[in-house]
């Protein structure tokens, strides 16, 4: 191998060892990523009113301790739920797991067997609930004869159940529901299973098993009797939701079991998976399943029950309301929407959930919204009792006073509330940055000119819903910036100014700030103009701008230097201009889009925009590379890291030891007793550049030893042998070279 490739290839590896870490964040800590953001969860759609949706509200575990059926027993079991029960009543339909049995005429008790008054399945009516899951771990605690009793409880009371059968009976394999919105429904396949039930006997088989085995300590394999279940109400109903009681007690992320069982549940059919078991929280997921997808909270916690001695260490007293988008489109097809959740902590005395209030547990807090996967809470509802009759939007309403006859909703609202993040913004930001709406959801050509999109009109932009792109790309802004250059300034080169730390990246140190703090990249696009002076449309005042692929910046000459950003700089109606030009017909024109060649900045309104860096005549686009490399990285996890790291320093100790066993044979080859002329051939052979210099070089230069005089390549005399050690200065002058 040439001394040159092996310091390219060396100087290459030093490079990457550098910049490895810069692949995974420092902060990711699981290779699942179930400790990341979730940003693929919500798929609200078009907003365009071809939908349908329906709220499904899911709760944990009730098995409420004695302390709790004391407290019952005393005020009323309907006061164990006062401050919960307006966000339990605010959904479509209302689910907890009823971990325990309702025996009458036997005496109640907590733990280890639960037995509760029957007087509890009517305040979970009045409460809101709809449906519970009978299998789970406590539901024999009293035997077959209180399983049956349970269940004829239930049915009294008008909740349904799945999960068990009265003794004799035969255990449906799912239990049929239908939700009504007008003249729309949803029909729903229910059903559930637990791992166990504490070893208690089950003589007449009434309990849903989920594994081949019933032991705690053995669970993994789900049961083909529950994945026939599951694949036979996926074909007979609209959509299939099994409430799985498995994992293990205080852990706050699945154990390999159950995103084992998850996997194989979502590949039978499942659409919605609804855990518990755990009596903690744990990690919501979406599982990518041969096309189609699956949402999946691992567990939901402690709905009513008394464990807050296990708070501390293992949040036991926490959970929450989590709230499942459901919708019919306009073609029959269903789908979870996604998710929203609101944070309870039991209180008075470990007695009763209720809300998190703001500032009053913010340690409580910032778990439930890692396990949420939702840092900045975007999906977290507020503690404020929805009105009577009303139902949490788990795909909610913009509604705007400044427009309230244009509400924008579907996948465009949370776009709109949340610019560029991952989290909820003052919709004042949201004005700055997109102004208001120009009116409803339309189709028209996206920005490449050939397909059609769902597209919505704002002030300042021209949003495009892409379903099948992720966030932060579903719902993505026309290159109106470089529309609106190329029809200014025709003939003008656009050119992407790929480093936005670069000081000339931006015109005005306030552009900076506002590009940083209203979206950055994701919004705006790269900046494709340096500063430039326009008369304003309007007030034709001379006003500094700047273009950016999807947006104008423009500095405000009459804002007082300590005014909110804002004020200091704004965005050019573009959404206004090219709508009134006549929208997408004005954009596919031709005339603008000429000026925008391949490799400039070009309008196309791609959902996932990929500008590239690589200078002319590279054939290798670093920036997809390194985007690449980072997507493949953070799905394999930190071993692949790991890995590639002793890779890399194996690769350079075997470098280095081929360098040092040249070094030896050249030794070994008589280095001491070769010629002057010998030593004079080697320099050559490593120094030598052969040919004349080009036309246009100096007529007298160095470059490799050489020296270019007339048309004459000389190379220059060798140093004098100074010593018997100068075979050792050679060689550094080599590596040298």
């Amino acid at each position: 191998m040439a001394r040159p490739t092996l310091v390219a290839l060396l100087l290459t590896m030093v490079a990457l060892l550098a910049t490895a870490p810069l692949v995974r964040p420092a902060h990711a800590q699981r290779a699942d990523g179930l400790d990341q953001p979730l940003l693929a969860a919500n798929m609200c759609g078009p907003g365009d009113g071809s939908e349908t949706h329906f709220t499904l509200a899911a709760t944990g575990d009730t098995f409420p301790h004695e302390n709790i059926q004391a407290v019952g027993e005393a005020q009323g079991y309907d006061m164990l739920f006062d401050h919960v029960r307006p966000f339990l009543q605010a959904a479509d339909l209302a689910y907890t797991n009823f971990d325990g049995a309702m025996l009458e005429g036997s005496p109640i008790s907590g733990y280890p067997l639960f037995n509760f008054n029957p007087a509890l399945a009517a305040a979970l009516r009045n409460a809101g609930i709809d449906v519970v899951s009978t299998a789970n771990n406590h539901i024999l605690d009293r035997g077959p004869e209180g399983l049956d009793a349970t269940l004829r409880v239930l049915e009294a009371n008008g909740i349904l159940q799945h999960g068990t059968a009265a003794s004799g009976a035969v255990r449906p394999p799912y239990l049929p529901l239908t939700l009504t919105r007008g003249a729309d429904q949803i029909t729903i396949g229910f059903l559930s299973a637990t791992w166990g039930t504490n070893g208690i006997p089950d003589p007449y088989g009434q309990v849903n098993l989920l594994y081949n085995s019933s032991e705690y300590g053995q669970q993994g394999g789900v049961r083909q009797s529950i994945l026939d279940a599951i694949s036979q109400a996926a074909q007979e109903t609209d959509l299939v939701i099994v409430a799985a009681h498995f994992g293990f007690e205080y852990q706050f992320y699945p154990h390999e079991s159950q995103v084992d069982a998850a996997r194989r549940m979502a590949e039978a059919g499942a659409d919605l998976i609804l855990g518990a078991q755990p009596h903690t929280l744990q990690p919501v997921d979406v599982l990518d399943v041969g096309g189609r997808t699956a949402l999946v909270i691992y567990s939901l916690a402690n709905f009513l029950a008394s464990q807050g001695a296990f708070q501390a260490e293992a949040f036991a007293a926490t959970s929450v309301i989590f709230y499942v988008g459901l919708a019919r489109t306009a073609d029959g097809q269903v789908r979870v929407t996604g998710y929203r959740y609101l944070p309870t902590i039991h209180v008075d005395g470990d007695t009763r959930p209720a809300p998190i209030l703001p500032g009053s547990a913010d340690d409580v807090l910032a778990h439930v919204r890692t396990m949420m996967r939702d840092p900045a809470g975007l999906h977290q509802l507020p503690p404020v009792a929805p009105e009577p009759g009303a139902i949490v939007e788990v795909c909610p309403t913009v509604r705007l006073a400044e427009a309230p006859e244009l509400p924008i909703s579907g996948d465009f609202a949370q776009h709109y509330a949340s610019p560029g993040g991952t989290g909820p913004r003052p919709l004042s930001d949201a004005i700055a940055v997109f102004g208001l709406p120009l009116g409803p959801v339309t189709r028209e050509l996206a920005g490449d000119c050939t397909t059609t999109v769902p597209v919505l009109y704002t002030e300042r932009q021209r949003l495009e819903w892409h379903a099948a792109q992720p966030w932060p790309f579903r719902v993505s802004g026309t290159q109106l910036g470089a529309y609106a250059f190329a029809a200014r300034y025709p003939g003008a080169p656009a050119e992407r100014l790929v480093d936005l730390a670069a000081p000339e990246a931006f015109a005005d140190a306030r552009f900076r700030a506002f590009y940083e703090q209203f979206g950055g990249l994701a919004v705006f696009g790269y900046p494709i103009s340096g500063a430039l002076i326009e008369d304003h449309p309007e007030t034709g005042v001379p006003t500094t701008v700047q273009y950016f692929e999807r947006a104008r910046f423009e500095l405000a000459p009459d804002a007082a230097p300590g005014a909110p950003l804002t004020d200091q700089v704004r965005l050019g109606l573009l959404g206004r201009e090219v709508l009134a030009a006549g929208g997408a017909a004005a954009l596919c024109a031709g005339a603008p889009a000429s000026a925008l060649a391949a490799g400039q900045s070009g309008f196309a309104g791609s959902a996932a925009p990929r500008s590239s860096s690589n200078p002319a005549g590279s054939a290798v686009d670093l920036e997809l590379v390194g985007g690449a490399l980072a997507r493949f990285v953070n799905r394999s996890g930190w071993w692949l890291a790991l890995l590639a790291v002793i890779a890399l320093l194996v690769a350079m100790l075997a470098l280095v030891g081929m360098a040092v066993a040249d070094w030896r044979s050249y030794r070994r080859g008589g280095a001491r007793r070769r010629s002057y002329k010998r030593r004079r051939s080697a320099f050559e052979r490593f120094g030598q550049t052969p040919g004349a210099p080009p036309p246009e070089a100096p007529r007298v230069g160095s470059a490799r030893g050489l020296a270019y005089t007339g048309d004459t390549t000389r190379t220059p005399a060798p140093p004098a042998r100074a010593s018997s050690n100068d075979d050792d200065e050679l060689l550094r002058q080599l590596l040298g070279e």
